[in-house]
């Protein structure tokens, strides 16, 4: 693997990669301030069996739990010592965020699949734009390039639409990325010929207007991927496909709708304020219709709108309020109330060019859904942003 870093000029630099180090039996935490530092730190250590602590230095929470513990003197860490290697953690964005232990074999195993994935591809190059402190960033954005051998691994700490786009014009490149580049390379005016490109994205699902949008631009292949911190990868689907298959290796069943997963990549061991041990098979917050053919992931429990008898993801109103042309971007949560005679309502939190009517936002939701009758607020704030991964969030 050849790394071409590119700095905020624009040049390029190949660096050398070292591939082993000494290291320690204890567990380190990597903080770097550029991608091309974590790169030389995290491979040789990778390698060399380092235990290694990652997680985004910018979320103040993590931050002051790293500071507050000592991952090594946690009850019951000599258990977990004996197979785990690397501690991520999840967005939180449902709570404080849960460490998730995994062995290097969950994360090769992974590796693998995903290789087995890409077989028919020739691919000559990859760029990432993903940060390596999410598993997802890791797995795809480093270790499978190490593991695809003869390529050249192309690295910016901040990529902007036009210059991804000029990176995957390239013949024979993989990028790996998220669904906000996704959505920004396919509203820029500018248009190229992709089709011996394929893109990677994860960390958040695609509405399939936003996909067919982006392939029909740019005439190129768009593997989603599905998993969590936790589970690892679960499932895939190309381009406009509406259900989800499972990886190889990954099987799934469901209880009460709810996905469960028994899988070579699940985590054995997560922290929640202690160190608690993972059954299989895993009961995730998941909702799915399942059939022979594959699953339609519907959204996680909490996400979930009953609208018209029929159960509506948070994710496909915020996707179908942000084709209103005075919205620029728009977070659906469900609030509940136990002061409602309805036990939910829904709060629609805006980022808009001007402010709109309600009767506007309950139109669009009843057009596509059906009649709404579930109470509904809307906050108007300045700015809507997007974590290191793609999702949403509001300072």
């Amino acid at each position: 693997m050849i790394l071409q870093y590119i700095h905020q000029d624009g040049s390029k630099e190949s660096i050398n990669i070292k591939n082993s180090k000494d290291v320690t039996d204890k567990w380190i935490n990597i903080n770097t301030i550029d991608k091309i530092s974590f790169i030389k730190e995290f491979i040789p250590a990778f390698n060399s069996g380092q235990k290694i602590i990652l997680f985004d230095h910018k979320h103040t929470q993590l931050l002051k739990f790293h500071k507050d513990n000592n991952i090594n003197n946690l009850k019951n860490i000599d258990e977990v010592n004996k197979d785990s290697q690397i501690l991520f953690f999840t967005s939180g964005s449902s709570g404080f965020p849960i460490g998730a232990f995994k062995s290097k074999k969950n994360l090769l195993n992974e590796v693998e699949v995903l290789k087995q994935l890409l077989k028919d591809s020739t691919i000559k190059r990859v760029v990432v734009t993903v940060p390596f402190v999410h598993i997802y960033g890791i797995i795809a954005g480093l270790l499978l390039p190490s593991e695809l051998k003869d390529i050249e691994l192309i690295v910016k700490d901040d990529f902007l639409p036009y210059e991804l786009l000029e990176e995957a014009f390239e013949k024979n490149t993989l990028i790996i990325t998220t669904p906000v580049f996704i959505k920004a390379l396919s509203r820029i005016d500018e248009t190229k010929d992709l089709s011996s490109s394929i893109f990677i994205s994860s960390t958040g699902p695609l509405a399939i207007e936003d996909i067919t949008d982006f392939t029909n631009k740019f005439k190129t292949n768009l593997l989603q991927l599905f998993g969590s911190t936790e589970t690892g990868g679960i499932a895939y689907k190309y381009n406009e496909a509406k259900k989800w298959t499972t990886l190889n290796t990954v099987t799934i069943s469901s209880l009460n709708n709810k996905l469960n997963v028994k899988s070579t990549f699940l985590s054995k061991y997560i922290l929640d304020k202690n160190i608690h041990t993972l059954k299989q098979p895993f009961q995730t917050e998941d909702i799915i219709e399942n059939d022979k053919d594959g699953f339609i992931l519907l959204g996680r429990s909490n996400k979930i709108i009953k609208i018209a008898g029929k159960r509506i993801s948070s994710i496909q109103i915020e996707a179908i309020l942000e084709t209103i042309p005075e919205v620029k971007a728009c977070i659906v949560e469900l609030v509940y109330k136990k002061d409602l005679l309805r036990s939910e309502q829904i709060k629609i939190i805006l980022e808009v060019k001007e402010k709109i009517s309600k009767s506007i936002i309950k139109e669009s939701i009843s057009n596509n859904f059906g009649p709404l009758n579930i109470p509904f607020s809307i906050l108007y704030v300045d700015k809507i942003n997007y974590s290191s991964v793609g999702k949403k969030i509001i300072f």
